[in-house]
């Protein structure tokens, strides 16, 4: 075989490694939200990023601003971004943003990625509510620095599922309910 045919072997099986790209994270990063660079594991120390949404709640086809920060001088050049229940469930709703596109893992618009590597400051990305009851949501993020440098899973803060619960306007009413008829038991009798 020439030189050149073998450089062009060794390039293809290293190539076959690597399943993040500049244009965005492939399906194998779908499930657990791993970029898989070959022969390089996520940071464990906290990141240098923030998950922030404008909504701790939803109703049902609310809007949801969700934004990826840096928290210090630490640009990013690619991002995964899920929303899943609290029993891991994708939960689809993400319209698309500049730079950014649809990976499509369980539904079309459950998982938005990056579509090229320049280094970025924020992202800010719009996730409509389910209209339906699907548990208490979080936003996941995974943050790639570099080809070595990325961390896996950053969370946001819970959104709380209050489509069909209605526990915020029913807890207090019916606290009161129970302490007023033990009152009035405990004094009348």
């Amino acid at each position: 075989m020439t030189p050149v045919c073998l450089q062009c072997v060794f390039l293809l099986v290293c190539f076959s490694y690597v399943y993040g790209t500049s244009q965005g994270a492939l399906p194998k990063a779908c499930d657990n939200m791993t970029p898989h660079h070959y022969g390089v594991k996520a940071q464990t120390v906290a990141a240098p990023f923030r998950l922030t949404v404008d909504k701790t709640e939803y109703r049902g086809d609310e809007t949801i601003i969700v934004k990826l920060s840096k928290t210090s001088n630490t640009s990013f050049k690619g991002f995964l971004i899920q929303a899943r229940n609290e029993a891991g469930k994708k939960i689809e709703g993400f319209r698309l943003s500049a730079q950014s596109k649809f990976l499509q893992c369980d539904s079309p618009n459950d998982t938005v990625t990056h579509t090229e590597a320049s280094a970025k400051q924020s992202y800010m990305a719009v996730f409509i509510a389910p209209n339906t009851s699907q548990g208490d949501i979080a936003i996941f993020a995974t943050v790639v620095h570099n080809f070595e440098t990325y961390w896996v899973k950053i969370q946001s803060e819970l959104i709380i599922d209050r489509v069909t619960s209605g526990a915020s306007s029913t807890f207090l009413p019916n606290t009161l309910a129970v302490v007023t008829a033990v009152f009035i038991r405990t004094y009348v009798y």
